[in-house]
This record gives structure tokens, sequence and C-alpha cells, in this order.
């Protein structure tokens, strides 16, 4: 198929290096100094000139004395050469041609004819190893060495792998739940449980005076307390509920309720806003009470949520089986979010759970730092392989996602609890920033081939489209 084979633009290259090449073997073996044999062939044209001005004047002495002189005989130039002349030397086919397809079809038949394979780089077959060293080593220096050795392989895989082991060992679930089949238990993550041994402590010498100074509209505790509009809500959950106690998404739900004097909870999917008694205040004032008030809550036994946590409310369904009522269904994310905020499973074991993409990321960049300092890299040079590093880095972080994924199914027996929150999470940022770096250096190396052929363009006298 035509899709596979090389660009037209290579086989044409291939073709040209293959005539230069011949060119170059002709003139090898006609043997002579072209420069001596034009500067003889001026001294004779030079000599001619003056054997042709004495004729010249020798007939003009003969016509005055009367004397005619017969025609001269035919020209050289006039000679026919015969059917059984022959060139000694048979001159490669060079054309110059403007239709680029043509010369398409000219080159693949010429390298056809000389039993080149067609389905892979001609280049590669045509041109010499020391040549095609000497220009890899070129582009690598003027764009940036992205090819994977097998040490870094090794290192991407052993990150996923160290990764995947921690959120096995250490990370594992916030608590010992029963979920979803009765009678299975885990032991809960020992940091996240010195964690909260230690949060009480915390909370009462620095941020208890917090909970009086940093009031909110949003902080509605249960049903009765939003006029009935938000149903299910209970101290338990109302953090969960209300999208200001979210560390992330609370900067603006949480913000414009304290500007605004209302509360904005989500229930059941739907986003409803409460009106309260809470006085309006300005940005500032409201960034500030935003801080202090997470502040306060961060440490109590039911903690807030991890970021984000909150908008799972939305409601769609999760692949999780939930038990209810003795039947078994599907359960909605809305169901699964709660369970397992319910069950620990908050901001501190968020901070916990985030050593597995920390391992990913310290083993990966440490060892790119490393190698890029052992050759002597530079930080130019490391900003031209930033692709290289976004890829490692997406594929570790692969990797140990897909590690929690199957600890959550093979281990924990498809346990909520056990999924790495963090860890997937992780996985937009690297996306985004290796899709950034490659478009980045596409793009450059895009401008240095204009470049270039604006330069040759200009260099053989032809102005360029964009310039014509």
């Amino acid at each position: 198929m035509r899709d596979a084979q090389p660009p037209p633009a290579t086989e044409v290259v291939a073709y040209q290096d293959v005539t230069l090449k011949e060119l170059q073997g002709l003139f090898d073996q006609l043997g002579f100094d072209l420069l001596d044999i034009l500067e003889r062939e001026a001294r004779v044209s030079d000599a001619l000139d003056s054997v042709d001005s004495e004729l010249d004047s020798a007939r003009a002495r003969l016509a005055s004395l009367g004397i005619c002189l017969p025609a001269g005989g035919p020209r050289a130039d006039d000679v026919e050469v015969g059917a059984q002349t022959r060139p000694r030397y048979e001159v490669p086919l060079v054309p110059a041609v403007d239709d680029f397809d043509r010369l398409t079809l000219l080159a693949e038949a010429r390298l056809t004819q000389l039993g080149i394979d067609l389905s892979r780089d001609p280049l590669l077959q045509v041109l010499p190893d020391t040549e095609i060293a000497r220009s890899l080593r070129a582009y690598n220096d003027e764009h940036g060495d992205i090819s994977w050795d097998q040490t870094d392989w090794a290192i991407v895989l052993a990150a996923g792998a160290l990764a995947t082991l921690a959120d096995i060992v250490l990370v594992r679930i916030p608590q010992e739940p029963l979920f979803p089949r009765d009678g299975e238990k885990h032991r809960g993550s020992p940091l996240t449980k010195w964690l909260k041994e230690k949060s009480p402590g915390i909370h009462e010498e620095f941020l208890k005076p917090l909970e009086k100074s940093a009031k909110v509209p949003y902080d509605a505790s249960h049903t009765a307390a939003t006029g009935g509009l938000v149903s299910s809500m209970s101290p338990r959950n109302h953090r969960l509920k209300s999208l200001g106690h979210d560390p992330l998404a609370g900067f603006f739900f949480g913000v414009r309720d304290l500007m605004h004097g209302t509360g904005t909870y989500l229930d059941n999917g739907n986003l409803i806003r409460v009106p309260t008694d809470h006085d309006p205040v300005g940005l500032i004032q409201a960034l500030l009470t935003q801080v202090s008030h997470l502040l306060s809550d961060v440490a109590t036994p039911a903690g807030v949520p991890a970021p984000l946590f909150t908008l799972l409310q939305l409601g769609a369904e999760s692949p999780f089986v939930h038990k209810k009522a003795g039947v078994e269904g599907k359960a909605t994310w809305a169901q699964i979010s709660q369970y397992m905020y319910l069950n620990g499973y908050d901001l501190r074991h968020f901070f916990v759970s985030g050593i597995t993409p920390a391992i990913v990321s310290i083993v990966i960049r440490g060892y790119w730092l490393l190698k890029s300092y052992a050759a002597g890299g530079s930080k130019e040079q490391r900003q031209k392989e930033h692709a290289k590093l976004t890829s490692m880095l997406l594929l570790g972080h692969g990797i140990a996602t897909s590690g929690t994924l199957l600890k959550t199914g093979l281990i924990y027996g498809m346990n909520p609890l056990a999924l790495n929150y963090n860890q997937i999470l992780a996985m937009g940022p690297v996306t985004i920033a290796w899709f950034k770096a490659a478009v980045e250096r596409d793009n450059r190396i895009s401008q240095a081939l204009e470049q270039e052929w604006q330069a040759l363009l200009i260099e053989s006298g032809r102005k360029p489209e964009s310039a014509a």
C-alpha cells in the first residue's frame, strides 16, 4: 500500500543522491584535469583567431589581384555523426522539471532499476553509514535527541513498579470498612492513620480559633438549614455536598458564595443555591475567609473532601456494585464518593496517596537530570529534549495508574476506597504536558525546515511562494 511507503520527497532525495554519485564516478572515470583542458582550449581558440585573421588578410590581397578562391569544404559542425558512433561515457539523466509528480515517478523508476526497496526508507539504503551518523548527530544537536535507550525503558518501568508497590503497601485504603463483600477486611494505611491521630492536637493548638473568625454561608449541616432544598444532608456529609468545602472548586464556588451571601450545594446531580442571612464581602476578604475556613475543618474528624471530590455528586453511573436493601446494582459516583468520604477518604488520605505520583516524578526526573549532567548537557539542550521527558513521565504515570486499577480490582475486590485518586488526577497534567511538548517540537522542526527551503529557493534564484 502507498501509505506504508516513505513520502515521495524521500524518494526524490535518494534519487538525486544516487545521480550525484554517478556523476562523481563519471568524472573520476574521465581521469584528467578539467581546468587544464579549459586553459588549453582557451590557448587554441586564441591561436585560431590569429590564423583566421591572417587568412582573411591573404584572401583580401588575392581578391585585389583578381584571383578567385574556390568555396571551402563542409564545416565540421555540418558533418553528421555515423550511426555506428557511440558515446564513450554514459551520462545519467538529470531532469530539469518543475512537475514534482513527474520527478517522483522518475525517481521511483530509477531506484527500482537500481534494486532499492521502496517499502523502506531509500535514503538509509543509498547513504553511507558515516553520513547517516553525521546527519543524525547534527539533527540531534539542532533539535534534541528524544530516542529511548534500554536504560530509559528500565527506569520508566521501575518507576511505575515502585509507585504501584508503594500504593499497595503504604497507601492501601484509609481505614477498614466492609465493602462490597461482608466478612472481607483489609488493613488501612498506616500513614493515614498516623495523620488522623495527630490531627486533634494540631487542630486544638493551631486551627480551632479559626472556627469563630471564619464563618461562611455555605456551611449548613442538615437539610432543615437549607429550607429543605438539599435532601439527605447531615453533619457527616454536608461538606461533601457543599461545593465551598472543595479544596479546589471551593476557590470559585466558596468565594462566590461569600461575595453573594449564598450557599451552593450539589444534590442528586442538581446544583442548588440557597440564600442565607450572611452579609456579602469583598473579594480579598472572601479569599482570606475561604482559606481560613478550610484550615479550620481540615484536621477535624470528618476532615474536608479530596480536591474536586464534590463534583462527583453530579451522579453519573460508576463501575462499582453497591449493596442496598439486599439488592446488588451499579452505584452512581455520588453514592460511591459519599461512601468513600464517610469511610475516611478525605484530604489527609489524598495527601498520603500523593506518594504514588511523587515516586514516578522523582525517579524519572532525577534520572533525567543525572543523565544530562553526566553527559555534559546544557540547559538549552534539555529544553530541546523536553518532549522525551514528558513522554517518559506519561508512560510512568500510566503504569502507576494501571497499577492502582489492578490493586482495586484484584486485591481489594473492587473496593472504591482502594482507588488512588491522586494518581488518577495526575494523569491529566502529564498528558497535557506531553501533548504540548510534542506540538512545540513539531512546530520548531517545521519552522527550521521551512527556513531551509526558503534559503534553497533564494540560492537557486527562485523566489519563495510566500514572498511572491
